[in-house]
């Protein structure tokens, strides 16, 4: 398995996927630094992350990063027909897919550290141009378990996703499914309806919004895992071309 990880690394080293998901968690840091410069106060480490930063990247990023980066990762055995070469292997074929899902939960937990770095950074930034710095401790611990819960409650979408990209050829698809989920996401949120809290794109930006995260924390890592382990059969009976 480890071998098969280096592999995915190495092929995620070679394409866009990996440029990507390095530089896409930094929107919310220029968009921190530009709000701590035009700002009038200072606003509070705390609000600039748990309150602007966090729910950005969970109501909207982080879902269509995920539908583009899932993308990339199953084009690269798509284009050429690399799954000819990489089925033929002597390797079981729920491995491959295990592999493959592990690399892209990693890259998931990855963006979301960056995002939070960047979005220190930029806020940081903004403060020292407008002479007014953010304010209060750095909650580093609140931040790690509010991240960690995002993470456990996005699971459910990240493997979805990923079932998608994997499963259908054609690009479209997969990026359908991510701009469908988050238009859904977008628009519970608008109407704050609480009647679609299970929606597995809606998950994440429960945690950031709501006293008790934890049903959505439980909803999308139990589900995640049932779903991951539905996806693995799935794509290791089936066909590709």
């Amino acid at each position: 398995m480890i071998a098969l990880l280096r592999t995915e690394w190495r092929k995620l080293g070679g394409s866009l996927a990996l440029l990507f998901a390095l530089l896409a968690p930094a929107l919310p840091g220029l968009l921190a630094a530009l709000a701590m410069a035009t700002n009038r106060r200072a606003s509070s480490w705390a609000s600039i992350v748990g309150q602007f930063a966090l729910p950005l990247w969970t109501l909207f990023l982080l879902p269509m990063c995920l539908a583009a980066f899932t993308t990339l990762v199953a084009q690269i055995e798509y284009r050429g027909r690399g799954w000819d070469h990489l089925l033929a292997l002597p390797i079981a074929r729920w491995r491959i897919f295990a592999a493959k899902a592990l690399a892209v939960l990693a890259a998931a937990a990855v963006m979301t550290l960056l995002m939070l770095a960047f979005a220190i950074a930029g806020a940081a930034l903004g403060g020292a141009i407008s002479g007014r710095m953010p304010v209060g401790a750095l909650p580093w611990s609140a931040w790690g378990l509010q991240l960690g819960q995002v993470l456990a409650a996005g699971l459910l979408m990240a493997v979805l996703q990923l079932w998608a990209a994997l499963r259908f050829g054609n690009f479209v698809v997969p990026l359908a499914v991510g701009i469908g989920g988050t238009l859904v996401a977008l628009a519970v949120a608008i109407t704050r309806t609480h009647q679609a809290d299970w929606f597995p794109w809606v998950l994440p930006f429960r945690v950031t919004v709501t006293a008790d995260p934890l049903p959505a924390v439980l909803i999308g890592a139990g589900g995640g895992v049932i779903v991951l382990v539905a996806m693995i059969i799935d794509l290791s009976r089936r066909g590709f071309r």
